[in-house]
């Protein structure tokens, strides 16, 4: 810790008292334990604060920029920029989880995951798009949200009415389409850029009335891969398409194609028509299914996971949250849009790549947008790539120290073999400190990145949030 840090943190300790945690302490380690990204949370920060308030929140940033202290932002979810070593920790998830539905409105903190917000709106029937599991958290809705209802009502973050943001001064502004002046220019960036312009404490969504939605899950060999390429972008926006290439016990050493048909509609007809979609992605193959079967359940809560089967068909465990203390393993993730121009000579490329994956972990997501993403111009707010027909997770997952080197290599060779195809990055697996990083940052943000970097210079012009890539 440097002189500077070390002040920060007395200056902290005295006006917040024992909401600072510094390091050995139960309150550091329990903090850095229920982080999710597995390097985060083996980071040292200068110490953790877990705020009660906006009020504390205002305190710790107005303090950390007088000092000349870098923060880093854990909200509730699966941020794996939320930890750097030497910085502040402001912890949100303790204290600032609340949600609570608001007429056809809903309000999370910015310590709440998604997860609770759609428990909250459960009783009314309504619900916000998020992602494909309930564990996000607010950043999710600020920097974007791909999940089973994008094609059809849009991104989590276009569903934003109001978010509270306190600024690298400490100063807490509330933002919204009635925002004017500067203050109008960060309701633009926070939508899709949040973490680079100050601490979203709460915001307010719009919500959906949704009932059951209809799920046809299906379990096939590769060479129905360039089939699903040409049929998904055919279907409405009811109807989502994604997928995974990646291993399960169905198929002992040899990788599938898993595929995950989804329609929010409860037409009959709109039902059997998403359902002759999925039957021609499975004729695309020389085999049989290897599993097939279908569901109807209330979203996100009573949806299966958006993982591949085991053995007979056995449901995969739900992605689970880590506890204080427990060994965890390591992740090397990228995430690209790319546009319904997927071919042919991409499904070889992909299936070579995931046939060549280091560790049975590793993964290849296909999550389906298109549709109402594009109702919203690129320039409209920050986030960028609303031209895609799907964001591409890649996910390179090792337990042994030995396969790292050899994973995150993998997760390169398979960006590449997506380049000519690739209209944007998601922002939310942009990292400091990879040769690529910057490369990324030019394509998470296009057109939009220098009207950002101008506003960041006049809002964080001591670089408090630096360790969010802009």
């Amino acid at each position: 810790m440097t002189l500077i840090d070390a002040e920060c943190v007395a200056r902290l300790q005295s006006a917040l008292t024992d909401r600072v945690h510094l390091p050995d302490t139960d309150g550091y380690r329990s903090s850095l334990g229920r982080i999710f990204f597995p390097d985060a949370s083996r980071r040292h920060p200068a110490c953790v604060v877990t705020p009660l308030s906006v009020d504390d929140v205002a305190t710790t940033m107005a303090i950390a920029a007088e000092s000349g202290s870098p923060v880093t932002v854990r909200g509730g979810g699966l941020s794996s920029n939320c930890v750097a070593d030497d910085a502040v920790l402001l912890d949100l998830s303790a204290h600032l989880n609340f949600a609570r539905a608001q007429g056809d409105r809903v309000i999370m903190g910015g310590g709440a995951r998604v997860g609770s917000m759609l428990d909250a709106l459960a009783p009314s029937g309504r619900v916000v798009p998020v992602g494909i599991v309930g564990h996000a958290g607010i950043g999710l809705a600020t920097r974007g949200g791909v999940g089973y209802l994008t094609r059809s009502v849009g991104l989590t973050l276009d569903h934003l009415v109001e978010v509270e943001l306190v600024l690298p001064s400490g100063d807490v502004v509330k933002l919204s389409d009635a925002s004017t002046g500067a203050e109008a220019d960060l309701w633009w960036a926070v939508r899709g850029s949040a973490p680079a312009f100050g601490v979203v404490t709460a915001a307010m969504l719009r919500t959906h009335e949704l009932g059951p939605m209809w799920v046809d899950r299906m379990v096939l060999n590769l060479d129905a891969l360039e089939t699903y390429f040409r049929i998904a972008p055919e279907q409405p926006r009811d109807t989502t398409i994604g997928a995974v290439l990646g291993f399960s016990e169905l198929s002992p050493g040899e990788p599938v194609f898993f595929v995950f048909t989804a329609c929010r509609s409860q037409d009959d007809a709109a039902i059997a028509r998403a359902r002759s979609a999925a039957s021609a992605i499975a004729a695309g193959s020389k085999s049989a299914p290897l599993y097939r079967s279908e569901m109807s359940g209330r979203y996100l809560a009573e949806l299966p996971e958006f993982a591949i089967p085991g053995r007979g068909g056995a449901e995969p465990p739900p992605i689970p949250l880590p506890e204080p203390g427990e060994e965890r393993g390591s992740f090397f993730g990228k995430s690209v849009f790319v546009g319904p121009t997927l071919d042919s000579a991409v499904a070889d490329a992909l299936d070579a790549q995931i046939r060549s994956a280091p560790t049975p972990a590793c993964r290849i997501d296909f999550q389906h947008t298109g549709g109402a993403i594009a109702d919203v111009a690129d320039g409209d707010t920050a986030f960028w790539g609303r031209s895609s027909e799907w964001n591409i997770p890649l996910n390179a997952i090792w337990s042994e120290g030995d396969d790292g080197d050899a994973c995150i290599g993998w997760a390169r060779d398979t960006l590449a073999a997506l380049a000519s195809h690739t209209v944007g990055t998601y922002s939310v697996e942009v990292r400091p400190g990879f040769p690529e990083t910057e490369a990324e940052i030019a394509a998470a943000y296009g057109g939009n990145l220098e009207r950002l970097r101008l506003l960041r210079s006049q809002t964080d012009p001591e670089n408090v949030l630096g360790n969010y890539p802009l």
